[in-house]
């Protein structure tokens, strides 16, 4: 390994999931609506090049991919098929510190299953839901000294599920308080590769399971046509590989969505 010298890139960044933080109030679509929002929050990472295990040390300059959670945002559809039935698809992004705009990284689709409707004037709504999440991500730093460059690359791939219960108090028709606990089952796979001048070396993680669960909790604020959420969401969560430590997340967020 070359001592390090400077960032001259980064791709991509760390592995937020799918947002635990900002969850959609239960029981307020009716048949046919459609629900569009913007939401960002501090994400779960679910893996940095230290989880590939084949460094004696993280390099100067990927110290900061090695975090618990990143900033991520997300765009949603979520349509009210039937009564009781809604389908949802998410673009997840994320936010890249330099430059900080959101990139592609991949996204989810989910459904929700209505159990327990609220009445006209309010009251209690429960809904039970299920995504399947895919995410890609890479990052890349460039070094030299002394005439020597190395290039270094991290790929992930990531797919899992994650299953919210989502408990839902209209109070008024202007605000809405919503709490969830949620299950989180995902599988990773990060490959290394070390580049100096024409030879290639390559170091692999192969498929690990990382599991979670946490519980969010989230106030809805209807604004005539737009709709606020702040939230946050505490969450347990592992690191793949052999006796990684489990870690306790607190990840806040805010969401803004309207109603067709």
């Amino acid at each position: 390994m070359l001592p390090a010298a400077s960032v001259l890139a980064c791709v991509g960044c760390a592995l937020p999931v799918v947002s635990a933080g900002t969850f959609l109030p239960a029981g307020d679509l009716a048949r046919g609506d459609l629900h569009a929002s913007v939401s960002m929050e501090a994400g779960r990472v679910l893996a940095g090049p230290s989880d590939v295990h084949d460094l004696p040390a993280t390099p100067p300059e990927a110290q900061k991919w090695e975090v618990s959670t990143w900033v991520a945002s997300d765009a949603s559809l979520r349509w009210q098929a039937f009564d009781r039935l809604s389908l949802e698809v998410q673009a997840k992004l994320t936010n890249p510190i330099v430059p900080f705009t959101p990139s592609l990284v991949g996204g989810s689709l989910g459904a929700r299953v209505r159990v327990l409707s609220h009445g006209r004037d309010g009251g209690l709504a429960i809904e039970i839901g299920g995504r399947a999440v895919g995410v890609i991500a890479s990052q890349r730093i460039d070094r030299t000294q002394d005439g020597r460059s190395q290039t270094d690359t991290w790929d992930y791939r990531a797919f899992g599920f994650e299953l919210p219960a989502v408990a839902s108090w209209r109070m008024s028709p202007l605000f809405a308080v919503t709490v969830s606990p949620f299950l989180r089952a995902y599988w990773i796979r990060v490959w290394h590769d070390e580049i100096v001048g024409l030879n290639k070396d390559q170091s692999v993680l192969q498929w690990s399971p990382v599991l979670s669960g946490g519980l969010g909790a989230a106030m809805a604020f209807d604004l005539g046509p737009v709709e606020l959420s702040p939230g946050m969401a505490l969450e347990l969560a592992t690191r793949p590989g052999p006796g990684a430590a489990t870690h306790l997340l607190f990840e806040p967020g805010v969401s803004v969505g309207t109603k067709f």
